[in-house]
């Protein structure tokens, strides 16, 4: 009785919901990877086809990858070669440098991100005529369904990737007369190495994927003279071994390589099960559940998973014993309670749907741009706190270039976790949206960062301190990778560590400032202490530096790539010392470092306006060699940082007249970003065009870098897919409704016309604050803040006429006190006037009050 109660409530609670933008559905299977549907528990990923005939899921494990943590090249010597390099950018001789760079400063390629292999229901029906079709993943519950009809009988099959018991769980069902007759078997990518094997109701996979993956050619490697740097491949004199292939598997990789096991049990109602050899056959059943669960070798990034590792095997059958005797309803449940814990902290609505809302997601995406679905990005928006949920928990590893899915063998970029934007901009939506748990896996990579670029960057420049590079995978290397100009960036540090600072501002936990966030800030700072010098105006700035991915024009119309103190290094050297010199007077803490950065910080090189009127990319006014580039890193102080502000309104008008050279055209997590600038420029309808050319259906799965938009399954095209995309979006979207990025909270800071009516629960902002808010012809009605901390909570709201009225009031010596219906405390008036400070704005209205641990403040209009 308890379950049907349970599932009655649970219905209506459904039912209620806005089922439009908290599902993707569509009117027939996926034919191509980036049509079908995301599963994630934090460990697993699958993806889902929903074929009557033939259901594929293609699985990945997230610790998944090639290579050893010895497999990389550390002997780079920066000091070498620097006097040689800095006297060259001197002199102007740019291409020069990039020569010696690339020779002198480079390593080698890092490893590959791996898919583990694929699960296959081979049906059996007795006519193949599918009719009533139709797929979909519930995003309020994290789950999805495939149901069609075949004659008189009704399949479904549903599926889930449970967090707390490891599995992910599909049940299909026949209603009718036909039943469920099928063959299940799974296949794997990494075939020379695995074994499989069915037992009982058991299948289980075992392999072991490559122990040396090579995403270049050897072609390149060779050109690149980097031999050396591949003892698996060359021999000392640089001639390629014998039988050398891109993916060296077991005795060709000394016995390196990462296993895995994968394992399937079926549990069916009616009919029965037949394992042969490395199958089950499945015959006449009216309903069968499917539990898997997958487990691999590694065990930390520090630790060789063929010599070193854990055993798979013994770790899914530890999760298939967890769950022994539990149902599919009870595992179903257990899941619910840990996924709506998370995903229902936060509810949305943008704008009414409308006819066009109810059409096939697809569908909804290629139509967006006629503006009649305004509450599509609500959609899209939910899908993206989805795919946080999905793809990063606590245990697990932090989201890479694909997330946690991936079916290539060689991914576009290996797989990677790219640190000059692109990790970063995956965890972008982590605070604001409510999933702080998410980006743990985020914040133990990078202290793990940290220990590898002690050893780096005392090794390769001298310094003391951590460095990371562009560029990292699961062994956490971070010397710089081969072949790519950009690859040598030495700033990573300083924007990782800023992850960390931004947590502590919107949970204000000081135990966490001393413990996680000073030891991380000061490694970065003691680094870029050792690294910068003085220019020829006394200004401090980096010796060499890049502008990720941009270059220069210099000279008869030549590239460069490398010079000194280009804005985005400045930038977060400026952002880390600032915040390690607050850090230490938060934590009172003295220390020789602490003068010397004081000292320093006040000589950086300060923000140059361009001949454009434009925030300068680099310390000379260079010429853009693509005016148009996708990366725009020099803004990074006016996102992600704060610096430059509403405040600071001469530098925000330089930082506008970048975007507008930029253009609005740009691949997939580009346009993310550039939602966000536009929103913190306060111009919501301008936000709203790059959500929009976002939202530009792209069918085919392209690996070319150009016109970047959205795939079938919501999935960001760069292209290729890059789940960047979607969380810098999703993050673009929170901007719009409020920031608190400036010192206060900005209520509708850029609310784009389409979205004049709407409302939001559960978004946190900076102080330690909860909002909930709701507007009403682009008005602010009513917002509430629940307080978490006690502290200061300044407001603005846009609404200037009740401003101006109160102003007024007050001017005329009225009592100030019959206005505070505009701030309340758990709906009793304050009366104590001095924790109500009302300030005149030109663009607004301020309040300023002290709140209250626990307590609730509700700020309305009228």
């Amino acid at each position: 009785m308890k379950k049907i109660v349970f599932f009655f409530l649970f219905l209506i609670y459904q039912i209620v919901l806005h089922a439009q933008n908290h599902e993707l559905w569509y009117d027939k299977p996926a034919s191509v990877w980036t049509e079908a549907l995301p599963l994630g528990n934090g460990y697993m990923g699958a993806m889902v086809f929903g074929n009557p005939e033939q259901e594929h899921l293609q699985l990945n494990e997230g610790t998944l990858y090639t290579g050893d943590p010895k497999g990389t090249f550390k002997n780079i010597n920066v000091r070498k070669s620097f006097k040689e390099v800095t006297d060259l950018l001197n002199a102007k001789k740019y291409q020069e440098v990039q020569a010696v760079i690339a020779k002198e400063w480079l390593g080698r390629n890092h490893q590959l991100y791996q898919p583990m292999g694929d699960f296959w229901i081979d049906f059996e029906h007795k006519n193949n005529t599918a009719s009533d079709y139709r797929r979909n993943l519930n995003l309020s519950t994290a789950t999805a369904s495939t149901s069609y009809k075949i004659g008189k009988t009704t399949f479904k099959r549903t599926y889930f990737a449970s967090y707390p018991n490891h599995v992910i769980v599909i049940k299909l069902q026949a209603e009718g007369t036909e039943k469920i007759n099928c063959t299940l078997r799974f296949t794997t990518p990494h075939q020379s190495t695995t074994h499989f094997e069915a037992k009982g109701n058991a299948l289980t996979m075992q392999g072991k994927v490559a122990g040396f993956g090579l995403r270049r050619s050897f072609e390149q490697v060779e050109k690149l003279g980097d031999q050396h740097k591949y003892p698996e491949l060359y021999d000392k004199s640089g001639n390629r071994k014998p039988e050398i292939e891109n993916m060296l598997y077991a005795e060709k990789a000394d016995g390196l390589g990462m296993s895995f096991e994968s394992a399937i049990k079926a549990y069916n109602k009616g009919g029965s099960l037949v394992s042969d050899k490395d199958k089950i056959i499945v015959k006449n059943a009216t309903e069968l559940v499917l539990v898997f669960s997958a487990a691999t070798s590694f065990n930390g990034f520090d630790k060789s998973p063929a010599y070193e590792g854990k055993d798979p095997r013994k770790l899914v059958e530890n999760y298939f014993k967890a769950i022994q005797g539990k149902s599919f309803d009870v595992l179903y449940k257990n899941h619910l309670s840990d996924y709506k814990k998370l995903y229902d902290r936060v509810e949305l609505e943008l704008a009414a749907e409308s006819p066009q809302s109810k059409l096939t997601t697809d569908k909804r995406i290629e139509l967006f741009s006629n503006g009649k679905d305004p509450s599509f990005p609500t959609l899209y928006f939910n899908y993206g706190r989805y795919l946080m949920i999905a793809g990063s928990r606590i245990g697990g590893q932090p989201l890479n270039l694909q997330g946690i899915w991936n079916d290539q063998m060689t991914p576009p970029w290996n797989g990677a976790y790219t640190i000059n934007i692109n990790a970063q901009m995956n965890y972008w939506p982590a605070e604001v949206t409510n999933l702080s748990e998410c980006q743990e896996p985020f914040f133990q990579a990078i202290k793990e960062l940290a220990i590898n670029g002690q050893e780096t960057a005392r090794n390769m420049y001298g310094n003391e301190g951590w460095v990371a590079h562009h560029n990292t995978d699961i062994w956490r290397h971070t010397e710089p990778i081969d072949n790519c100009n950009c690859s040598f960036w030495p700033m990573a540090a300083g924007w990782l560590t800023s992850h960390f600072w931004e947590k502590y501002l919107y949970n204000g936990d000081k135990k966490f400032l001393k413990e996680e966030v000073y030891p991380l800030l000061k490694g970065a700072v003691q680094f870029y202490q050792g690294w910068l010098v003085k220019n020829e105006n006394g200004y401090l700035v980096t010796p060499v530096g890049h502008s990720p991915e941009q270059n220069f024009l210099y000279g008869q119309n030549k590239q460069g790539t490398f010079s000194a103190g280009p804005t985005m290094d400045v930038a977060i050297i400026r952002e880390s010392m600032s915040r390690y010199v607050e850090a230490c007077k938060i934590l009172g803490i003295e220390e020789p470092l602490l003068k010397i950065v004081k000292q320093n910080f006040i000589q950086l090189l300060p923000y140059q306006i361009g001949k454009y009127g434009q925030l300068q990319e680099w310390q000379e006014d260079f010429e853009d060699a693509d005016v148009q580039h996708r990366h725009f890193s020099h803004l990074y102080a006016f996102h992600p940082s704060n610096q430059i502000n509403q405040f600071t309104p001469e530098l925000t008008s330089a930082v506008k007249k970048v975007m507008e050279r930029r253009g609005d055209l740009a691949t997939g997590w580009s346009m993310g970003w550039k939602v966000n600038i536009w929103a913190r420029l306060h111009d919501g309808d301008h936000a709203l065009k790059l959500l929009t050319n976002l939202f530009k259906l792209v069918r085919s799965h392209t690996t070319h870098m150009e016109g970047g938009g959205t795939y079938p399954n919501l999935f960001d095209a760069h292209p290729p897919f890059q789940i960047d995309g979607n969380f810098g979006a999703t993050a673009g979207i929170a901007e719009m409704l409020v920031q608190s990025h400036a010192g206060e909270i900005h209520l509708l800071p850029a609310l784009p016309k389409e979205w004049h009516t709407g409302h939001v629960r559960g978004l946190k902002v900076r102080g330690g604050f909860e909002l909930d808010m709701t507007w009403e012809n682009g008005k602010l009605l009513k917002a509430t803040i629940y307080s978490k901390i006690d502290g200061n909570c300044r407001v603005r709201t846009n609404e200037k006429l009740i401003i101006n009225h109160m102003q007024a009031k007050i001017a005329e010596g009225a009592n100030p006190n019959q206005f505070f219906s505009f701030v309340k405390v758990d709906k009793q008036i304050i009366k104590d006037s001095s924790k109500l400070l009302k300030l005149e704005e030109p663009n607004g209205f301020v309040i300023d009050f002290w709140t209250e641990k626990g307590k609730k403040y509700e700020v309305v209009t009228k």
